[in-house]
């Protein structure tokens, strides 16, 4: 028996080092040129802005504004690299989605992305998404973008 996906959502991530982290962050504008090539964002106009999540900091839902997000993790401080502190959390958005508990489908299944510098989460931008509480001793340098 195989399993089709009912949510093909697409979201992708990657982790940026070296040339092409330093690229994007030096540089936002050239965001669109670290996506894949088939993405639909690469040939729309982005809007950025860097933001600093410290200790205490923790951010309910978001959505985006423009059709896609993108937030890519410039620097990240923290004792534990282990811990949730910060973590980019995805989810699905559909009515009821959390009262489904079958194995193996997407749905009600929050996504969570451990804040590590160069981490690369691109979303559509009705995708909704939180950033969980940020521990007293950590620290996140995030640029956040989305298409305008």
């Amino acid at each position: 028996m195989s399993i089709s996906s009912l949510w093909p959502t697409v979201v992708h991530t990657t982790v940026l080092t070296g040339a092409d982290l330093t690229r994007v962050t030096t540089e936002p504008a050239r965001l669109p040129e670290v996506l894949p090539d088939a993405h639909p964002g690469r040939d729309l106009a982005w809007t950025w802005r860097t933001e600093r999540w410290e200790g205490g900091f923790h951010a309910g839902l978001r959505h985006s504004p423009g059709t896609w997000c993108a937030l890519l993790v410039i620097a990240a401080r923290a004792a534990d690299q282990e811990d949730p502190s910060g973590a980019l959390i995805l989810h699905d958005p559909r009515a009821g989605a959390a009262n489904v508990g079958l194995p193996g489908l997407p749905w009600g299944r929050p996504l969570t992305l451990p804040t590590r510098p160069g981490l690369l989460a691109i979303t559509p931008g009705w995708l909704p998404w939180q950033i969980a509480p940020v521990r007293a001793d950590d620290e996140r340098t995030v640029l956040t973008a989305h298409t305008t």
